[in-house]
């Protein structure tokens, strides 16, 4: 399962791997939450661990009705 959304830099996602959720962003992926909810908040907050993403000044919502679900998800 996977969520994505969309900023004006660029493409954030939320994947789940192994039971843990992971933020990917610009090529990288950093994060081990236990649920999809805590991974939107952190990167929502820009508390996320991975740099790249946290100096962004882009906002996303931490409310997961406002990412969208990816294909393999449906």
């Amino acid at each position: 399962m996977s969520y994505e959304f969309l900023t004006s830099g660029g493409a954030v996602r939320l994947v789940s791997v192994e039971r843990h959720w992971l933020l990917e962003f610009s090529g990288r992926r950093r994060g081990a939450w236990r649920t999809a909810d805590d991974a939107a908040a952190a990167v929502a907050h820009h508390k996320s661990g991975l740099r790249q993403w946290d100096r962004q000044s882009d906002e996303v919502s931490e409310d997961l009705l406002d990412w969208r679900p990816l294909a393999e998800s449906l």
